[in-house]
């Protein structure tokens, strides 16, 4: 009996120790990106409901309207070049477009995209370091939030998963998808250059092998965290529950006040553990909102560009402008696989959908 009253003490003051987290070094750790966007947001502001959803709202409207012309004013001088192009074949006898003006047309059509596409994957690829550098302080911090309202195990085996994989998408991303990205678009053109498409098998493969890759890696991600926390979330019940019992039975007349006490205590924890998911969350969105916006409103009018483009203009280049903006997609789904990844490790972390 002593033995066991002995255990359950130590668990009490232990986890009372649990719950003075820091969180000095998470609100440190936002990256200056997120920083001007939410300004002096704390943690300890989260928690006495402070919010930077209207910061991050006007942000955004200011981002929007001064990128949407630079998207535009792209898109619209490759339909210009495209246009020219079908001038050109129609005044070639049979109105077939000549092979020189096909090689011009992809050659104009990718100098004009090509100062953007570089410009947005470097800023695709800024944003997924400075959320890898933030995850690092995020989710162990979420972990320690889950070890203060006895969720040891499951916190642990989460935290595992989520690093791991944002790891591997990190990895595979800087030094994968985003050089073949570069890849892809010079395929592209020459596919578009070359005579009846000749490289149109490799562009399809490139797209399909760049899609695939990031949903595999998401689908795998979410399964495995979800079976961790089916399986570490009944080791914590039970050993929570067993502590409480233990307590209860080892003090007759004061155990169930603090078993109480305890409740009262978790209670307030999950309060700093929300506090913590809601403060990531918010400088994770911060973090990709200048990149999403860019390259979504380039994916959006180079889309719009192909469709304009495809009644008039020879298959090749209508095609050359819609793979470009494939590849602004494609930028668009690297980008939202870590974002997605973080948001979901914050969510099971900080067990916001089942309390």
């Amino acid at each position: 009996m002593r033995k066991i009253l002995f255990f359950a003490l130590f668990a009490v003051i232990l986890s009372v120790h649990a719950y003075g987290i820091s969180t000095d070094g998470l609100e440190e750790a936002v990256p200056g990106s997120a920083r001007e966007i939410m300004g002096e947001l704390s943690v300890e502001d989260v928690l006495e409901g402070g919010s930077v959803l209207a910061n991050i709202t006007d942000w955004a409207k200011e981002q929007v309207l001064a990128r949407v012309g630079q998207a535009a004013g792209s898109a619209g001088t490759v339909l210009a070049v495209t246009l020219l192009c079908s001038v050109a074949a129609a005044a070639e006898p049979g109105g077939k477009t000549p092979s020189y003006v096909l090689l011009g047309g992809a050659l104009a059509i990718t100098g004009v995209c090509a100062g953007s596409i570089k410009s947005y994957l470097g800023q695709v690829s800024a944003a997924m370091e400075d959320m890898s550098e933030f995850s690092r302080a995020l989710l162990p911090c979420i972990a320690a939030a889950n070890t203060a309202v006895g969720r040891g195990a499951s916190g642990a085996a989460r935290y595992a998963i989520s690093a791991l994989f944002m790891d591997v998408l990190m990895t595979l991303g800087s030094r994968m998808v985003l050089p073949m990205l570069y890849g892809y678009c010079a395929v592209c053109t020459a596919n578009a250059a070359l005579p009846q498409g000749a490289m149109g098998g490799p562009v399809k493969l490139m797209s399909w092998f760049c899609g695939t890759m990031l949903k595999l890696l998401t689908g795998a991600f979410t399964l495995c965290l979800s079976l961790s926390g089916l399986v570490a979330g009944n080791t914590d019940k039970l050993a929570v529950s067993a502590v409480k019992t233990a307590v209860t039975a080892a003090l007759p007349v004061v155990g169930k006040i603090i078993a109480d006490a305890a409740d009262t205590y978790l209670a307030g924890a999950k309060l700093l553990r929300g506090a913590v998911g809601g403060f990531g969350s918010a400088a994770v969105i911060c973090v990709c909102l200048g990149p999403f916006i860019g390259v979504g409103l380039h994916y959006l009018m180079f889309k719009a560009a192909a469709m304009l483009a495809e009644p008039f203009s020879d298959s090749r280049l209508s095609g050359l402008v819609s793979n470009i903006a494939a590849c602004y997609g494609m930028a668009l789904g690297l980008l939202g696989s870590a974002s997605a990844m973080l948001f979901v490790s914050v969510v099971f972390g900080t067990e916001a959908l089942t309390g």
